[in-house]
């Protein structure tokens, strides 16, 4: 059919060839498309007679979907167990206390978010988690939040459910301030009287549970602005004044423990000891520069077997705290504070030092000319600094000067 005369096959020389090719194409394909089925249809058999490629892949799909699941399901229980330990454990040890601030209209992702910051219960998850099925997430009250341990989450749970936008009252606690000016304060702000202050900073079961060395809780509570809800009793303050001392002092001496090493082998000092000989330069100075070199005239008088002969030790106690030195007082043989009377450091600390006192008797000064000191008066200059002298004769001098205008 596709051959023909000259003419014609000049004539129609593209459309035959056309025809043919299309023929030809149209008869491939077809041949083509048959075989692909043919091919298709003897895979789909063997998938179904569980032989072949098919088979193996599906059995192999089946088996990494289980691999999956049982490590899935391992996971979860290992989250489950983790999720568990995290809640049953307290939030708080004994001893430790932090301060949780949940402001007015804060959502629950914002309390999840503070209690994780406060370092309550971590992971933050959680925390979000336990509040949403224990309820807490639709309960909790804004305030701040004064907790010490042993606390448990449900404790925890319990106080944000209560609030705590009660009234609060300011403290300003300042360096060197004794027991006896602190419970006038704490009375003063309508918190414990000053008669149950007194009594609970000389309770022997709290010093021993707060490793206090010593009578009373004088010269470890913290001279720094506080805060405290109506109806805080004696405890709550204290607890809160030691709380910071040791979050300030305690780091102190862990970096200078060398310095304390050499107090030790030089004068058999304790930490107490430290506290105490701050305690003394607190009170003879409120410049900052002067307390380095006051430590070493003490330090020196000691190196010497001299009395300490420090004014602020004739008046401490209940009666005479708000006294000024006067002979009756340092001269008195039944005083067991004054150091005109005893040898050495007072019985105990005889104020509250701030941080740079106690760095002061842990590290005093190391000044040639310092070395030599003995006495110091105050300069009475209205700048609260004092005159240093080496020998009692330049000190008589010096008190003439300076204390009796001559």
């Amino acid at each position: 059919m596709c051959r023909g005369s000259d003419a014609k096959r000049r004539s129609t020389r593209l459309r035959p060839a056309i025809f043919c090719r299309d023929t030809w194409t149209a008869f491939g394909l077809r041949r083509s498309e048959g075989e692909a089925m043919s091919a298709a249809r003897r895979q789909v058999k063997k998938a179904k007679g569980g032989g072949g490629g098919w088979g193996r892949f599906w059995r192999w799909v089946a088996a990494l979907a289980g691999a999956a699941l049982i490590v899935a399901g391992a996971a979860a229980a290992g989250v489950y167990v983790h999720y568990q330990k995290v809640i049953s454990r307290p939030v708080l040890e004994e001893g430790e206390t932090r301060t949780l601030v949940i402001p007015e209209g804060t959502a629950w992702p914002g309390v999840v978010s503070r209690v994780a910051d406060a370092g309550l219960v971590e992971p933050a998850r959680y925390f979000d988690l336990w509040g949403r099925q224990s309820g807490l997430a639709h309960e909790a009250k804004a305030g701040t939040f004064h907790l010490a341990g042993p606390m448990s989450l449900e404790e925890l749970a319990a106080v944000v459910r209560r609030g705590g936008l009660a009234e609060e009252v300011a403290v300003t606690i300042p360096e060197g301030w004794t027991i006896f000016h602190i419970a006038d304060r704490v009375e003063a702000i309508g918190l414990a009287s000053r008669s149950e202050f007194l009594e609970k900073a000389r309770d022997p079961a709290l010093l021993e549970e707060l490793g206090i060395e010593g009578e009373s809780v004088e010269g470890y509570l913290f001279p720094d602005t506080y805060r405290f809800h109506q109806g805080a009793s004696a405890e709550e303050v204290i607890r809160r004044l030691h709380a910071r001392w040791e979050e300030v002092i305690s780091p102190l001496v862990d970096v200078h423990g060398p310095a304390l090493e050499a107090l030790k082998s030089s004068y058999g000092f304790t930490l107490h000891d430290v506290v105490i000989m701050a305690s003394l330069v607190e009170r003879e100075t409120g410049v900052k520069s002067e307390r380095e070199r006051v430590a070493r005239v003490f330090y020196n008088r000691l190196d010497r077997g001299m009395r300490l002969q420090t004014d602020p030790t004739c008046v401490y106690g209940a009666e005479t705290y708000r006294e000024v030195p006067h002979p009756r007082y340092c001269h008195d043989k039944l005083n067991r504070y004054s150091t005109y009377v005893i040898d050495g450091l007072t019985p105990g600390p005889i104020a509250n030092p701030g941080q740079a006192s106690i760095l002061a008797a842990l590290k005093p000064s190391e000044d040639p000319e310092d070395l030599a000191f003995l006495y110091f008066v105050a300069r009475r200059d209205g700048q609260g600094g004092h005159h240093f002298s080496k020998t009692y004769q330049e000190h008589r001098e010096a008190i003439r000067k300076y204390l009796l205008g001559k």
